[in-house]
């Protein structure tokens, strides 16, 4: 309000002062038009007087020669002696006269004639004896002959009296000189007449532009004045409110103000200031601040500077055992004198201050158990996947052993819930990462390629094992190689398949990855996730990539998860600065899509070639000793049999201490490879390392095994001290590629095929068993354990057919003909796959076909289940 109302005050005066200049401006224009008004009035009259003046030197002239004449008729007829001396003295009176005007004509500028006399006449006043004319040259020089026919027609009456003889008046020649005298004084008396009154025309359409301007001026002028008037009346009236204002609010203000003079002695301060600084002399005006305020305040304040204002300055003083706050401001103003003045404002913030300090304590306080929360996900975590990491050790070691059917499928069951709870760890530790705005991405470079079929060896038996057609559409070159984290990218494809396969129970999944732009080191690329499941309702969209969120209701929940997997997947793709989002209707599919820029290198500078082994592959450990130091024994168990498949010896220490005892009593290259549990007792991981490394002098690698997501920047801190990490649980393909730089490879496929044929059921002819291992991304034992799951289960589907299509159940029979076909796609049987989707084709139409099929079916099956086999 303040503001506004100075603001408002200042345009006022800007306003009187514009005003005030138009209308001194406004003045002066109107009285030159004045002027000019009564300039070209007066010169209008001149013409007038002048034309005026004009006929009655015509009249005067004509007057006096006519009683000259008459003078000289009279003498000559009388013979009186009066009327010759009459005569005689007016011709001579009227000859000077002409005379003289001649004279003037003849030696006198071009122009204005101000001396031009008129003959002596009787009748004419004094003051008209001299006329002023405004001759052109033409006008002179008719007015010259003119004066000269008088003078010539005077001779001729002279003569006359002279001779007295009145013959001479009626002579032709003054008869001729008298007409000529009348067409001369006609021609010049019309000639000046029209050029007076076209001047007099021009001046009068001047005075009337003139009058019409001035009055135009005029009302301006007026309506400048009544407005001046009218804002500087206003002006009072704001001035006299606003000093009431001003006066009434400073003094209510909560903000102290107080005006020193140069000499720093108080001027002014109102009520606040003098409440906030516990002023209680009765009349403090004119005294300085050490003479009316305490003294432990008046030593705080700051000393009065015309260098620089004082904005926003904290002090604080104790006063009566009470701490003080107050924010303290001043400036210098100049008054009417130009003397300096310095104000000061003044404002208790001491609650304030309170209050941002309990803030502070408050916020400490959610940081404390904030990081708390974040120490305990961290070794929650830690904890989980300590046990986790033996059950998927577990898991491996037995896949090696010879299993029942029924053992084989309690032991997937555990590796599928083992796999789900680490997903559920990870995804966890993600989020926990983004709401602490420490996630970080690692870029590396790699194939794009190689990525997808590393990636695909984890999914592909997801959806083999679903039953689901897996429809890959690459639109981008081979050699294609990019520059960004690969696990992360890794991991969005991942956590869509998976979200894919959740909610997809028939159909296929189809993944598309397109180029869609390029520069010279860059690429966009697009990624396209389409399943034929069951859906999204539009309403739900917006909330599919919120963390924790699920769009079934718990207490009717089918699939399992978190709820993080979209949401980390946005994160992700974001942190990468792409975009993701999903298109989808209820009961058609979805098709999650994502885009990224990502910068590209050269395909000679990186590894093109694939890591993707459809074969397991095992270390070259013979020979080689390794120290696992590990304080659970169940963790260094499932280590040593991993290891123990590529005949690696191990070695257990089980704390740090004892590694070290151990690292003393060898020689150096005893060992070719440490592997250090992180958390232990007596002494951790990384205290052994260091000692290990700095005043040991162990050489060889040290590879640090933790269930805790290391980070960057801890990485970075044991650089020179640990050569590697592997996190726990191990993923045992993970696991070998850790290891492969220090041992190298052997392919175990000559004992695993030989194991194979020891313990495989018979295989179709038709079927070659190292490509379909390879295709299904697994081992050639393992593939026969699958093959002969799918026999157990699906030997006598063709008589489930046959009675569904009595019934004329074409539904139920449609998907088992699709699971067939899908499962004999993932296992290679291709002419069993070939026929199961005619008939699924048929059975889809409920058409007829399907009964003519059905045998073909049969017989394809049969092959497969072929007597011989673990076929029941």
């Amino acid at each position: 309000m303040y503001f506004d109302t100075r603001k408002e005050e200042s345009g006022m005066l800007h306003k009187l002062k514009y005003i005030l200049i138009t209308i001194i401006i406004l003045s002066l224009t109107f009285v030159c038009c004045m002027i000019c008004y009564v300039s070209a009035d007066g010169q209008l009259i001149y013409y007038e007087k002048s034309k005026n003046n004009l006929l009655n030197f015509n009249s005067t002239y004509d007057k006096v020669f006519y009683g000259l004449v008459s003078d000289a008729k009279e003498y000559i007829a009388t013979g009186d002696a009066s009327a010759k001396y009459k005569f005689t003295n007016d011709a001579n009176d009227f000859i000077s006269c002409n005379n003289a005007n001649t004279n003037y004509l003849n030696f006198s500028d071009r122009g204005e004639l101000s001396d031009f006399q008129l003959p002596d006449d009787h009748s004419t006043s004094a003051d008209e004896t001299l006329t002023t004319f405004s001759f052109d040259s033409k006008e002179q020089n008719m007015l010259l002959s003119y004066l000269n026919g008088y003078n010539q027609m005077l001779d001729i009456i002279l003569s006359a009296v002279d001779q007295k003889d009145l013959s001479l008046f009626r002579s032709s020649t003054f008869y001729e000189l008298y007409d000529a005298k009348i067409d001369l004084k006609n021609q010049y008396t019309a000639h000046y007449m029209d050029r007076i009154k076209e001047k007099e025309k021009n001046l009068q359409f001047f005075l009337h532009f003139i009058s019409t301007f001035s009055i135009f001026i005029g009302t301006i002028l007026a309506l400048a004045v009544s407005k001046g008037v009218s804002l500087y009346l206003k002006n009072n009236q704001y001035n006299a409110y606003f000093n009431q204002l001003y006066s009434k609010a400073i003094e209510n203000a909560d903000v102290g103000m107080a005006i020193v003079d140069k000499h720093y002695k108080y001027e002014y301060m109102n009520a606040t200031y003098k409440q906030l600084f516990n002023i209680q002399s009765p009349n403090p005006l004119g005294q300085t601040a050490f003479a009316v305020l305490p003294q432990e305040i008046a030593a705080t304040l700051p000393s009065h500077s015309f260098a620089e204002n004082k904005k926003n300055i904290s002090l604080s003083y104790t006063y009566e055992g009470t701490m003080r706050y107050i924010n303290y401001n001043c400036f210098a103003i100049f008054d009417d004198n130009d003397e300096p003045k310095f104000v000061t404002l003044i404002q208790d913030c001491t609650d304030s201050k309170r209050k941002d300090h309990e803030l502070k304590q408050q916020l400490k306080e959610i940081e404390f158990f904030a990081n708390a929360k974040s120490s305990f996900v961290a070794n929650v975590s830690h904890e989980i996947k300590t046990p986790l990491n033996v059950i998927c050790g577990m898991v491996h070691i037995l896949k090696g052993t010879e299993l029942t059917n029924k053992q084989n499928d309690i032991l997937s069951k555990i590796h599928i819930s083992s796999e789900l709870l680490l997903n559920i760890i990870n995804d966890v530790l993600d989020i926990s990462k983004i709401q602490k705005s420490n996630f970080i991405l690692y870029p590396s470079d790699f194939s794009l390629m190689n990525m997808l079929n590393e990636s695909e060896e984890i999914f592909r038996p997801i959806i083999y094992n679903k039953g689901l057609e897996f429809i890959k559409d690459f639109k981008f070159p081979p050699d294609l190689c990019l520059s960004t984290d690969k696990t992360r990218l890794a991991q969005v494809l991942l956590n869509l398949i998976n979200n894919a396969c959740k909610f997809t129970t028939s159909g296929h999944i189809r993944l598309v990855i397109e180029q869609l732009d390029s520069q010279k080191n860059s690429v966009l690329l697009k990624f396209t996730l389409e399943d034929t499941g069951m859906g999204i309702d539009e309403e739900d969209i917006p909330k599919v990539f919120q963390e924790f969120e699920q769009l079934e209701n718990h207490l009717t929940k089918q699939h399992q998860g978190t709820g993080l997997g979209l949401a980390i997947c946005k994160h992700v793709v974001h942190a990468m600065g792409g975009d993701i989002w999903v298109e989808s209707q209820k009961g058609t599919g979805s098709r999650f899509q994502f885009t990224i820029w990502t910068r590209t290198v050269d395909p000679a500078l990186c590894d093109v070639s694939s890591t993707a082994s459809g074969s397991l592959s095992v270390l070259n450990g013979e020979g080689h000793r390794v120290l696992v130091v590990e304080d659970t024994e169940l963790n260094y168990e499932v280590t040593q049999n991993m290891l123990g498949d590529s005949h690696i010896i191990c070695e257990h220490a089980c704390d740090g201490q004892e590694a070290i005892d151990m690292c003393i009593k060898v020689p150096e290259d005893y060992y070719t490879l440490i592997l250090m549990d992180i958390h232990m007792p007596n002494m951790d991981g990384y205290t052994a390392a260091e000692i290990l490394k700095t005043e040991i002098g162990v050489t060889c690698p040290i590879l640090a095994l933790t269930a805790t997501n290391i980070d960057a920047e801890t990485k970075e801190k044991y650089k020179g001290i640990m050569d590697g990490f592997i996190s726990k649980p191990f993923r045992y393909k993970e696991f070998y590629r850790a290891l492969l730089p220090y041992f190298g490879s052997v392919q175990d496929s000559d004992s695993l095929s030989s194991s194979a044929e020891s313990e495989s059921p018979e295989t179709p002819d038709n079927l070659n068993l190292a490509e379909a291992a390879k295709n299904l991304g697994c081992s050639e034992k393992q593939y026969i354990k699958h093959l002969t799951k799918f026999k157990t289960s699906y030997a006598h589907v063709d008589n489930d057919i046959q009675e569904l299509l009595l019934d004329k159940n074409f539904t139920e029979a449609h998907r088992i003909a699709h699971s067939v076909k899908g499962l004999a796609g993932t296992l290679g049987l291709i002419p069993l796959q070939q026929v199961a989707s005619e008939l699924e084709e048929a059975l889809k139409e409920e058409s007829e076909k399907a009964t003519t099929l059905l045998p073909m079916f049969r017989y394809e099956l049969d092959g497969v289940c072929k007597e011989g086999s673990d076929c029941n």
